[in-house]
């Protein structure tokens, strides 16, 4: 696809800036929007980020920001913005409240992390909304002066939001190699450090038939020591059985005495 980016507003404390509050919309608004660039285009999609920082007046900054926009034949436009006023959640602006599969999966995905999802609303009165030639959608990803959003946000970071949309306006997974879900590698750290213990684990040793080695193999390892098929490895008569050679001791006696007990019984 080929789709447009727009991280909203100008930089923080420029004309037509973003809501403060907990947090900076401006800023924010860039953290995401950056990121979600990044990963369209790691999914194979053409994209164009159409973000202007600074203008003189906020309706020079709407109009700069749908002329980048308007420069190229775009499939889908994204605004970036947050939510101001004290509400929760998400929600998404399209033309007429058009219900776009992708501005609807953007709230069902951003639900899915934990924001309320208040759905996709009529944003006809929106200038990016009206005026972009593409299909567009302004995505307000929760709200900067509520602390419950903010905390939300801050714990899932920009990176988790941008992968949602992406994931929600593509049905791609986001093809990121290079970030790796910290759960994911703290389960292998843990399973590499439990097998290379099992590794370096000192193995058990059997010199001796007595209370070290399993009662089960006495007999066996006995019999074996008896018919010659083991000897000790020094002058003092130690066995050095590790347990693969234990159960081979027993193994070879129970066949032993099982074929022993066919011939008997054909006798």
């Amino acid at each position: 696809m080929r789709i447009g980016i727009n991280c909203g507003h100008t930089v923080s404390g420029q004309p037509g800036c973003g809501a403060v509050g907990y947090i900076d919309e401006s800023v924010e608004t860039r953290n995401v929007g950056k990121k979600l660039i990044t990963l369209l285009k790691q999914a194979g999609h053409t994209v164009h980020d159409c973000t202007n920082d600074y203008a003189p007046t906020t309706s020079s900054n709407l109009s700069q920001i749908v002329g980048l926009a308007n420069k190229q034949p775009l499939d889908l436009f994204v605004s970036i913005h947050f939510n101001a006023g004290g509400g929760k959640g998400t929600e998404v602006y399209t033309y007429g409240a058009a219900q776009h599969t992708e501005a609807v999966s953007v709230c069902n995905a951003l639900n899915k992390l934990g924001f309320v999802n208040r759905g996709v609303k009529d944003g006809s009165n929106l200038y990016v909304v009206r005026r972009s030639n593409a299909k567009a959608m302004l995505i307000e990803v929760c709200f900067v002066d509520t602390q419950a959003d903010v905390d939300l946000y801050k714990s899932l970071g920009a990176e988790r939001i941008a992968q949602a949309i992406c994931t929600a306006i593509t049905g791609q997974e986001a093809n990121n190699e290079e970030d790796i879900d910290m759960t994911k590698a703290e389960e292998f750290e843990k399973r590499i450090a439990a097998l290379e213990q099992k590794v370096n684990e000192p193995k058990m040793i059997y010199n001796y038939i007595d209370k070290n080695m399993p009662s089960w193999a006495h007999e066996a390892v006995q019999w074996c020591v008896d018919k010659g098929i083991i000897q000790g490895t020094n002058d003092k008569g130690s066995l050095g059985l590790n347990d693969n050679k234990l159960w081979q001791c027993v193994v070879i006696y129970r066949v032993v005495k099982f074929i022993g007990k066919l011939i008997n019984m054909k006798m």
